[in-house]
């Protein structure tokens, strides 16, 4: 082999993902990476009926579309291009639900705050709205999961943005998402629509994350990246 076919596949191999990987938090033993949670504080870990083992159990969210989400820095935060991250999955249950849950898909959100947590005015999220609609009382436990294209430097295919507030960005930029997602967000719903308010009784069970971390080869000693790896 020349030297020349030697030097290409060097760069084919640093450019390749050095550690491929999938992180699900299972919530065994009360654990709970990333502090998922439905937004009200009542949500306890069970440590039966889920998919299987433990759950997250909210017996009582009263809202027009309940949104699980992350409430720390975790797996699923972050630099989610760095980390090569292809895949966010999560799996749900509704136990019931005052009038109606139907015809609502499962809607994936990344939100960016812009680098100022305490202000919520400029909070934005890039969103794909999956195929699947959420549980309905009766249908037990279902499986979601979304392609997360981060190595991709525009908005990619099926996905749109949405602002949250006055100072929200009016042209979005997906590589300022991507490479700081400050929360992952599932939205029962089309984030876009509003619903009406009732009472849900829901569970949640093993948040997924796929990724391929990439390797810079460490010239400059900077190992952050992967260190990221761990919950």
């Amino acid at each position: 082999m020349g030297r020349t076919a030697t030097l290409g596949l060097a760069i084919i191999l640093a450019a390749a993902p050095a550690l491929a990987a999938t992180f699900i938090e299972t919530f065994d033993g009360g654990s709970n990476v990333g502090g998922w949670t439905f937004g009200t504080g009542n949500e306890v870990v069970e440590s039966s009926g889920g998919n299987p083992g433990a759950y997250l159990h909210d017996t009582f969210v009263d809202t027009y579309a309940p949104q699980p989400h992350t409430s720390q820095p975790s797996i699923f935060t972050g630099d989610l291009r760095q980390l090569g991250v292809s895949r966010i999955g999560i799996d749900l249950i509704t136990h019931s639900v005052d009038f109606s849950a139907d015809g609502r898909p499962l809607t994936l959100m990344l939100i960016s705050d812009q680098g100022t947590p305490s202000n919520f005015d400029d909070d934005w999220a890039a969103y794909l709205m999956g195929p699947v609609n959420v549980p309905l009382p009766g249908e037990g436990w279902i499986s979601y999961s979304f392609d997360v294209p981060s190595q991709e430097t525009s908005l990619p295919a099926g996905w749109a943005t949405l602002g949250f507030g006055p100072s929200s960005p009016p042209e979005p930029d997906w590589n300022q998402v991507i490479t700081d997602v400050a929360e992952v967000r599932f939205f029962y719903g089309d984030p876009t629509m509003f619903f009406i308010f009732q009472g849900w009784n829901l569970g949640l069970d093993n948040p997924t994350i796929s990724y391929g971390l990439f390797d810079d080869g460490f010239e400059s000693g900077d190992t952050s990246a992967w260190s990221a790896t761990v919950p």
